[in-house]
């Protein structure tokens, strides 16, 4: 890579820089979480949108069999199918089936990526796997974009990025103060990793609600070894060749 970039909330993402580079999306929690585990389950197809109009005009295309799922505000979305998180999405409901999803961060930040060569979805669970692809990058400019909350800095967005660029080759490349920042965080353990979930604002939250279960999930550095971009406005899994020369 020739510079790597840290942004730290979707409101900075520059369009105009972003041609012909890489740019990795991360909402962990919890669009890029949920994306990701979707696919996994069996999802025929998965379109991130930016916001409702485009879902139900998608809709209205591929039919009333695609599923549409996210939250607005952290709530279920008036119409849809699903909500937003995992459990929402489990393989007898996702298998073989078009998914439309939308989040108040998450899904915008990529739809706003769209003008980078390839946008690639990021999250505590396949960090280490986005880490290896990046590293293969030669010609490119790097974007890593937390989406952030409403224009706010997310600390569970940075706590990712920063164990993605922990693992990123940075010798000679250009970088701004934000991957410096992050470059002296120390998150090399998964207890760390979970505490530190557990006392963001919407870990708080989560379980203040009982759902432990889903801090646990997602914090599980390194589980998936995933890698998805989006082309054309749907999700796609990189091709195996690519994948397998990442290990040798």
């Amino acid at each position: 890579m020739r510079r790597c970039r840290l942004w730290l909330t979707k409101e900075e993402i520059k369009p105009e820089l972003l041609h012909g580079n890489t740019v990795v999306v991360i909402d962990v929690l919890l669009a890029t979480t949920t994306l990701l585990t979707i696919m996994e389950r069996g999802a025929k197809r998965v379109f991130p949108v930016e916001n409702k109009e485009d879902a139900v005009n998608l809709q209205a295309k591929l039919g009333d069999m695609a599923i549409t799922g996210g939250e607005q505000r952290g709530r279920k979305i008036d119409g849809f199918s699903l909500g937003h998180l995992p459990k929402d999405f489990p393989p007898e409901v996702v298998a073989n089936k078009d998914v439309i999803f939308l989040s108040t961060n998450g899904t915008r930040a990529i739809c706003r990526s769209a003008n980078a060569n390839t946008v690639l979805l990021a999250n505590l669970r396949n960090a280490p796997t986005v880490a290896k692809y990046l590293n293969t990058i030669q010609d490119e400019d790097i974007y890593i974009v937390c989406s952030g909350a409403g224009g706010h800095f997310s600390l569970e967005d940075f706590l990712c990025a920063s164990i993605i660029i922990s693992q990123l080759n940075l010798d000679n490349v250009k970088y701004n103060d934000a991957v410096q920042l992050s470059l002296q965080q120390k998150f090399n353990s998964k207890n760390k990793v979970k505490s530190i979930l557990e006392k963001t604002r919407v870990g708080r939250s989560s379980i203040k609600k009982g759902m432990q279960d889903l801090i646990d999930f997602t914090g599980d550095v390194g589980a998936s070894e995933l890698l998805v971009h989006v082309k054309d406005g749907e999700l796609k899994e990189l091709n195996s060749s690519l994948l397998n020369s990442m290990t040798k």
